[in-house]
């Protein structure tokens, strides 16, 4: 079986100092013996605009049984002096629609992860940086969610899973802690 995993800085496990992140460790998690081979394909900042122009070539390379899609933080974030969203919530609608149209080519079984919860206080001292919000966050979770309503697919819901002060690191991405609670979460659902 082979699981494939798009997304963002998250997915590729940025600032984990265990430098395995939730990818990471799903993969560990799995006996040597099970031939069960998980692909990270998580790039810091990508957004889904970013993994439209990737996710095919890369897709029809792997030839995943099941894919994984993790992204959405970075569309909804503002970018530094800008009010608005980096991805529109219309556009990142249409963009993960388009996204899943391609991942069913190659299987069914196709898990959303939702985004987690940031620290807003630590995010909003980042220095000439884009600006993340909660709100803006669960917006384009409930997008997410409502597509793998429709469409019948799992989504994984892990905004709360996480506390903000203890599971985070630079009030964005996990800690090594935040990690082990996302590959859990995640591993619960994919068996």
């Amino acid at each position: 079986m082979e699981i494939g995993i798009w997304g963002d800085s998250i997915t590729y496990g940025e600032s984990d100092t265990e430098a395995l992140g939730w990818v990471g460790r799903l993969r560990k998690s799995y006996p040597i013996d099970e031939d069960i081979q998980v692909y990270n394909r998580g790039i810091c900042g990508n957004t889904t605009e970013d993994l439209l122009g990737r996710f095919k070539v890369e897709a029809d390379s792997l030839e995943p049984s099941t894919i994984v899609f993790a992204i959405g933080i970075n569309d909804s974030k503002h970018p530094f002096g800008e009010q608005t969203n980096k991805v529109s919530l219309e556009k990142f609608k249409q963009n993960m629609q388009a996204l899943l149209e391609q991942a069913k080519i190659h299987t069914q079984k196709i898990f959303i992860i939702g985004a987690t919860q940031v620290d807003e206080e630590i995010v909003a001292q980042w220095k000439d940086s884009s600006r993340f919000y909660n709100g803006e966050i669960e917006k384009y979770n409930e997008v997410l969610k409502e597509l793998a309503r429709e469409q019948n697919l799992k989504y994984v819901d892990v905004f709360t899973l996480l506390d903000i002060k203890a599971d985070l690191h630079d009030g964005l991405h996990p800690n090594a802690q935040g990690y082990e609670k996302l590959a859990q979460q995640v591993k619960s659902f994919i068996k």
